[in-house]
């Protein structure tokens, strides 16, 4: 059994699915190492009382995170292999993964990588910076590796791992409410709940361009095409689209739920829509949509997307509109509608991708087998 040792600033909660996997692992023994409070304002997983956790404070100065301690810990480990999460401007983990190499442990960098496709200085700065301090990524989709091998990155040292939710909890809710059921919470928050219900859920914000399924719902009334619209979270835009939805005439439409961290609420107000879009850039929302059977809408400009993105697959499990086109976002919701119509497979459509390879069973088979 190889020690492997991964290094974050910080686990993230969501990624409790791959992280349960890993501590469970019977081919390696991973070592954890982070910030045991989390990074970036995102809720830290627990690792309880699991004897493979090292926790190593963190400060941010500017954009520069250091971890006090971390660089004497690795000096100090005799370890097989190494995962770090770094980038240009995290000090103590490029010195750590320094370190690692110079003891001849081969480390991989698990990153975005390069999301936009342009060659300029700075994707050049980072892809020089991923080749001659890492032995090689892991990557959260294919555009990233695409643009790396663009840039000249060796593609045999790139691997997509893609991304995972908590993917054992989540199965077990599929496929648990009845039509009944699902009508009956579309009646608690639409006075029409026979119509085809949207879904967002996120963050209110600028980014997300949530104007557009306003402006959007306006122009499908123009044809007589009435549709409901559910907002799952909370944000600074929140206000904006109320007064939006009032000048179009459409409160009976739209329902702002709030914010919700719970699992089998999140999955009821999921699984009671007919379709999910982000009209801004989409990441797990993709994800969480199609692992409960709804198809998603996003746009199709790769270097204004996050890697989840490419989990769409126009035609089957979502469609894909113009960036910034409104009367193609128009269209687009309405091609969905008629696969929901047309296609009786279009639930297991969207299961498909997410049990194949968004999953942390993928994952953790790529991870055991990363440095035989």
């Amino acid at each position: 059994m190889k020690n492997i040792l991964i290094i974050y600033p910080g686990f993230p909660h969501y990624r409790n699915g791959i992280l349960d996997k890993l501590i469970n692992s019977k081919k390696n023994n991973y070592i954890f190492a982070a910030d045991k409070n989390g990074y970036n304002n995102l809720k830290p997983f627990n690792f309880k009382d699991y004897k493979n956790f090292y926790h190593f404070p963190s400060i941010l100065i500017n954009r520069f995170l250091f971890h006090k301690g971390l660089v004497r810990f690795v000096l100090s480990q005799n370890i097989d292999g190494a995962i770090v999460h770094a980038t240009p401007y995290w000090p103590s983990i490029i010195l750590a993964s320094i370190i690692l190499r110079f003891k001849k442990v081969p480390v991989y960098n698990w990153t975005h990588g390069v999301l936009r496709n342009n060659i300029n200085i700075k994707n050049k700065f980072y892809y020089y910076f991923f080749k001659h301090i890492f032995d090689g990524l892991l990557l959260y989709g294919n555009n990233s590796k695409n643009n790396l091998v663009k840039l000249g990155y060796d593609e045999n040292k790139l691997k997509v791992i893609y991304n995972s939710l908590d993917y054992e909890k989540q199965i077990l809710l599929r496929d648990t409410i009845t039509v009944k059921e699902r009508k009956t919470i579309r009646a608690k928050y639409f006075k029409q709940p026979d119509l085809y219900q949207l879904i967002f859920i996120g963050r209110l914000t600028n980014l997300k361009k949530l104007d557009l399924l306003i402006e959007v719902l306006k122009l499908l009334k123009d044809e007589d095409i009435s549709v409901n619209l559910l907002f799952v979270g909370d944000g600074e835009e929140k206000q904006s689209l109320e007064d939006l939805i009032q000048k179009y005439g459409l409160k009976n439409h739209v329902h702002f739920f709030g914010a919700s961290y719970d699992e089998p609420t999140n999955y009821k107000l999921i699984y009671s829509s007919d379709c999910c879009i982000a009209p801004g850039e989409i990441g797990l929302t993709a994800m969480h949509a199609l692992m409960y059977g709804v198809p998603v809408i996003s746009h199709n400009d790769s270097n204004k997307q996050m890697p989840e993105y490419e989990a769409i697959v126009p035609g089957k499990n979502g469609a894909l509109f113009e960036h910034g086109n409104l009367n193609d976002l128009k269209d687009k919701i309405k091609d969905v509608f008629q696969m929901i119509e047309n296609n009786p497979s279009l639930k297991n459509d969207c299961y498909e991708i997410m049990d194949e390879l968004y999953n942390p069973n993928y994952q953790i088979e790529v991870l055991d087998n990363l440095f035989d």
